[in-house]
């Protein structure tokens, strides 16, 4: 007969899995679902008749919506549980899939803004879920196994939708994806009482928590500040890249394809290395692993300056694995380190506002590489300030005192 401490210590890695599964699937189908115009943009704008240039304003609403709905997961989370949440962001997810059926470009902006209020809690509210589950020792691999969902959902994104619009066209590739996340939110209702009956053990949480509480956080927590500034620097080079790296090989006589497959290289290589780099931050600790991260992203974004036609393919797709080893590795780690500096009762407000600045430094920073490009007509210059925000928020990591936690 086992002990009951061996018992609780089963049950306990039982609903890990319950909850790393569940919040690692959702994220999936979001990732996936916001990709969906930007893969699917040349027939998705000649259906609406407008130029396909414009999805990047598509791209943008999702993000700053959800920048503004990421700092509303506490009051969510704690009025209806982490699965339920999450139930709720992928109908929401859905409903904006099937509102660009309509093929009108008002409304094509009414999904933007839905699917990203759904985008922006999903990532708070796992996080807190894993925070409840992981111990403290796991918590940098835990948080990177998950956010693997961001490449894995980019990955599939280019590689299935295409073929489901080649196979259904792009009206159906879109509903097939709807009914995606419709299935997965019912699949998951199974582990919703076990899970959102599991009360945070602390103190009892407040009933209504601010929308500001995060911005207090960021004046009053010297710890948590340093990572979250860190996190909306390191955002705006990761997001940015995806953004942009494409069209700047274009520039310098890539094909379309070949460009495709050079981002598809950073991608799988973060796939590959944010185990990694998440192990090796539960042994060593979280900070000299972002502080290295973000001295690569540095190096990477101002090698990206000079990119021009006489570079080799394989100098490019070195220059792509360099970004991927450390722009798509990072945030699990940083999440983890945000939440070990607040009390367990305010960790939704700690995961919240990382997250959200993260959004932050996605909707700014390819915004200003546009800026900066069109005004100096190179893409040199934006490199080099993505080079400096990178350099700017190692800096800040490295030398920021902040004092040991009993979490680490």
């Amino acid at each position: 007969m086992q002990s009951p401490t061996i018992s609780a210590a089963a049950r306990d890695r039982v609903l890990l899995n319950k909850v790393l599964s569940a919040t690692v699937g959702v994220q999936v189908a979001i990732v996936m679902s916001s990709l969906t115009v930007p893969v699917l943009a040349v027939p998705i704008a000649a259906a609406a008749r407008v130029p396909a240039y414009l999805v990047g304003y598509y791209s943008a609403l999702i993000y700053g919506f959800a920048v503004v709905s990421s700092f509303a997961t506490p009051r969510l989370f704690h009025r209806w549980g982490g699965i339920r949440v999450h139930q709720g962001l992928l109908v929401m997810t859905a409903v904006a899939l099937l509102m660009l059926l309509t093929a009108q470009p008002v409304v094509f902006a009414i999904s933007g803004v839905v699917l990203g209020l759904g985008y922006g809690p999903m990532n708070p509210a796992s996080t807190v879920l894993l925070t409840r589950y992981t111990p403290a020792n796991l918590r940098s691999r835990v948080f990177s196994a998950k956010q693997t969902a961001v490449p894995v959902g980019g990955a599939l994104a280019g590689l299935a939708t295409p073929l489901a619009a080649a196979w259904l066209g792009w009206r159906g590739a879109v509903v097939l994806l709807a009914v995606v996340c419709l299935a997965l939110s019912v699949l998951i209702q199974r582990w919703q009482f076990e899970i959102d009956s599991d009360k945070v053990p602390s103190a009892t949480p407040h009933p209504a928590p601010s929308f500001w509480r995060a911005f207090v956080l960021l004046l009053g927590n010297r710890g948590w500040r340093s990572v979250t500034i860190a996190s909306c620097a390191f955002g705006s080079v990761q997001f940015s890249f995806t953004a942009v790296f494409p069209t700047v090989l274009a520039h310098v006589g890539w094909s379309t394809t070949t460009a495709g497959r050079a981002m598809s290289v950073a991608l799988v290589v973060g796939v590959i290395f944010r185990i990694i780099w998440g192990t090796a931050a539960d042994k060593i600790g979280s900070r000299p692993i972002l502080t290295i991260l973000g001295g690569m992203m540095s190096i990477a974004a101002f090698a990206a300056a000079f990119i021009a036609a006489s570079w080799s393919g394989a100098a490019i797709v070195a220059l792509a694995a360099l970004f991927g080893v450390s722009a798509f590795c990072w945030s699990g780690i940083g999440i983890a380190d945000a939440v070990r500096h607040v009390a367990p009762a305010m960790v939704p407000e700690a995961s919240a506002g990382v997250i959200g600045l993260t959004f932050f430094g996605a909707l700014a920073g390819p915004t200003l590489f546009s800026a900066v490009t069109g005004l100096t007509g190179s893409a040199a210059a934006a490199f080099v300030i993505l080079a400096l925000f990178s350099a700017a928020g190692t800096l800040l990591l490295l030398f920021s005192a902040v004092r040991p936690t009993a979490e680490g």
